[in-house]
């Protein structure tokens, strides 16, 4: 709309076409942030906020300048980034040639010109290898954590190899397996409920934590105690 304004005739005139002067004013409410942005891709570059403007289309404008603001921010942040990423290689006192051979340049002093670059250059490394002592502390941390839990999982895992040396755990736990079998078995027998699928709404919990499947099977566990067991004792 404001492009179609600004072609319109001048005036008293059919054929030239009005363009603004540097006397021309604008409310700055007609702006989604306030103020017009001389950015050809920014939403601001044109007024678009009218009396006649919904709520739902200046929410959308508002979002689409948010949007192109950290669009911005990003690479004004990836450019900055670059000359002090490529400044903070020189600091590390050492120069490769082409040929393999390595140079020592802490001899080597900078010019005036070159202290401004050099203080900023050198936060950077700071900054930087500071982030790296943190890094490698994480990783050493959960390397770490890595193997702590393999090694509790193959404890706890019952592989091929994990009784080899100990026949009577093997037969014990073995025999106690037998014995949760019977007794699931003899659960599953006693109450067929259990051998089917049930909605998922059986497992939405209460108060108490537990879900109206949990309280059927405790039932159903319960009564089973009452009965002969199935395990021997002799």
């Amino acid at each position: 709309m404001w492009i179609n304004a600004v072609k319109r005739a001048a005036a008293g005139s059919t054929s030239k076409v009005w363009k603004p002067s540097q006397h021309d004013r604008l409310c700055s409410a007609h702006f989604i942030s306030g103020k017009k942005s001389d950015d050809s891709l920014a939403p601001d570059f044109v007024p678009s906020v009218f009396s006649f403007t919904s709520s739902p289309r200046k929410r959308k404008a508002e979002v689409t300048l948010q949007r192109f603001q950290r669009r911005q921010n990003f690479s004004k942040l990836k450019e900055d980034s670059k000359p002090s990423h490529e400044e903070a290689k020189g600091l590390t006192g050492k120069e490769v040639h082409e040929a393999g051979n390595c140079s020592d340049m802490e001899n080597e002093l900078p010019s005036e010109s070159d202290s401004d670059t050099l203080s900023i250059t050198s936060d950077m490394l700071d900054y930087e290898q500071g982030a790296n002592v943190a890094l490698d502390k994480d990783c050493k941390y959960l390397r770490e954590q890595n193997h702590h839990l393999n090694d509790n999982l193959s404890k706890l895992s019952l592989t091929e190899n994990a009784f080899q040396n100990d026949e009577k755990d093997t037969r014990e736990i073995a025999s106690q397996r037998i014995h949760v079998e019977r007794v699931i078995g003899l659960l599953r027998n006693k109450y067929t409920m259990l051998q089917d699928t049930h909605p998922l709404t059986m497992l939405q919990s209460d108060d108490s934590g537990l879900t109206c499947l949990d309280k059927c099977v405790r039932v159903a566990c319960a009564l089973v105690n009452m009965c002969p067991s199935v395990v021997p004792f002799d």
